[in-house]
């Protein structure tokens, strides 16, 4: 499933693998909410850049913060499953 980094560990971990690329994470803006949203429906508390503009997605990599962006640009995805 998509990554949906809640402890500050592991998005330090993502922050040090992404390097100059970006990449969606499990992040969606709410609009009826207006409120972001992890994809297992827990709210995020975090701050996220570029959020006033029409964006319903979130990126993570190159400028190590969390970015609204457009959910139909051509990123590539940051995935987690569990280890056996």
């Amino acid at each position: 499933s998509a990554s949906f980094p809640q402890r500050t560990t592991e998005q330090k971990f993502l922050q040090s693998i992404t390097g100059a690329e970006k990449y969606f994470i499990g992040l969606l803006y709410q609009h009826a909410e207006k409120r972001w949203r992890w994809i297992n429906n827990s709210i995020f508390t975090g701050n996220v850049t570029n959020q006033h503009q029409d964006f319903n997605c979130v990126t993570i990599g190159l400028t190590k913060t969390y970015d609204a962006a457009s959910c139909y640009v051509n990123y590539r995805w940051i995935c987690e499953k569990s280890v056996k």
